[in-house]
């Protein structure tokens, strides 16, 4: 009996992801929802049938895939799979939101990392020099369009921008990993909304104005930036290691600034508001994030949230 309702359920979940994928591949606009949205139905099964059964799963929604998209749509079924059993085996195990964010982005990472070495070893695509080109015919025709206009200053900018540009090789570690996190977070956003609605139990996320990032990351931060100062190389790993960590860390302290800024809002009872436009303005005001960030490290150096409870406790 309880075999019978695995397999029905499986069944069923089988096919809200066929629909989810035609969707995906044929509607464009609905279908940017729909592709966060794959991950559901392995999410459900896993979560309620354990790792084993969702592999089953997955084998099966593989071959529908090829059957009903081509092989193509193995690029979309392997990675929402994947990530879907990880998310599903964590929500089993009643995990925090952030260790299943952390488990999501890590899985999607690795699909999106395999996906690019197989196009360049398969197919000879590099995406990479494929968005470049895009990038650099769009900009040939802006730079037309100005110096139609009159603007002589127009191929000056075309080259600043292209130097800009060649940096996009040397970022691809960390584009990888935010555009994984990005699709982990819209994912997991989009799967908890649908499991509290099918009354399944699932972790809230802590308020971020609690998030706090391991003190550790300071001293990554302290060795990447003496790493920098030593002028690596253009073009030699280090380089690329010095400026993946580089933009990465410092991301990571303007984030614990951003929540610094949160705690403190709502321990002054400042309304929200002030917190909100602040990262709103940050994405306007450069110098701004500059000193958010200073202060994301000031507080995982100097517990500087913790000192700041206990003079307002002391009061």
């Amino acid at each position: 009996m309880k075999e019978t309702k695995h397999i029905t359920e499986g069944a069923a979940l089988l096919g809200i992801y066929v629909l989810l994928l035609l969707m995906t591949l044929f509607i464009p606009i609905i279908g940017l929802v729909t592709f966060l949205a794959l991950v559901v139905p392995f999410v459900i099964y896993t979560a309620r049938n354990g790792w084993k059964s969702g592999i089953w799963l997955i084998v099966v929604a593989g071959v529908l895939s090829v059957v009903i998209g081509s092989p193509v749509a193995l690029t979309f079924s392997i990675p929402a799979s994947t990530v879907g059993l990880a998310m599903g085996h964590l929500i089993q195990k009643n995990a925090s939101r952030y260790a299943i964010l952390g488990a999501a982005t890590g899985v999607f990472l690795l699909n999106y990392i395999l996906a690019y070495v197989v196009a360049i070893v398969l197919f000879n695509i590099d995406f990479i020099e494929v968005l470049q080109e895009m990038i650099r015919e769009s900009m040939r025709a802006s730079e037309a369009i100005a110096t139609s206009l009159g603007q002589e200053n127009a191929k000056e900018a075309l080259e600043v921008f292209e130097n800009a540009l060649g940096y996009t090789t040397y970022l691809l570690p960390t584009m990888l990993v935010l555009t994984s996190f990005v699709h982990a977070f819209f994912s997991q956003l989009i799967t908890v909304f649908i499991l509290k609605r099918l009354k399944m139990k699932v972790s809230p996320f802590p308020p971020f104005r609690e998030l706090v990032l391991p003190k550790s990351l300071l001293w990554y931060y302290l060795i990447v930036l003496i790493l920098s100062l030593m002028a690596p190389e253009e073009g030699t790993t280090l380089f690329m290691v010095v400026l993946n960590l580089s933009f990465i860390l410092m991301l990571l302290m303007t984030v614990q600034g951003f929540s610094f800024i949160f705690f403190f809002c709502h321990l002054k009872k400042i309304s929200k508001a002030i917190p909100i436009t602040l990262v709103i303005l940050s994405f306007l005001i450069t110098p701004l994030v500059y000193i958010i960030r200073m202060i994301g490290i000031i507080d995982i150096g100097f517990q500087l949230r913790e000192r700041i409870q206990r003079n307002n406790q002391g009061k």
